[in-house]
């Protein structure tokens, strides 16, 4: 079963106790900036995983995300009707 967690600066997707992904991102003025999406086993969805649940954390804290990452970017456009984001 995955399990995300998060820290201070990173969203994690861990399953059995291996970390199958991460985003890296930072916090400033009710804005979470994704730096960096990482997948470290390709087929089984996990940037989206993580993408979504950086979504559902940020909308839950009324937060925009500002994609610098590509494949944040890639994701908030082809779900922009669910999320707030700075250009």
């Amino acid at each position: 079963m995955m399990q995300v967690a998060f820290t201070d600066t990173e969203l994690l997707l861990t399953e059995e106790g291996k970390l199958l992904g991460k985003i890296e991102f930072s916090l400033s003025d009710n804005t979470m900036t994704i730096l960096h999406t990482y997948a470290y086993e390709s087929g089984r969805g996990i940037g989206t995983i993580l993408m979504q649940n950086a979504v559902s954390w940020a909308k839950e804290r009324h937060y925009t995300i500002v994609p610098v990452c590509s494949f944040a970017q890639k994701y908030l456009k082809r779900d922009e009707k669910n999320t707030k984001q700075k250009e």
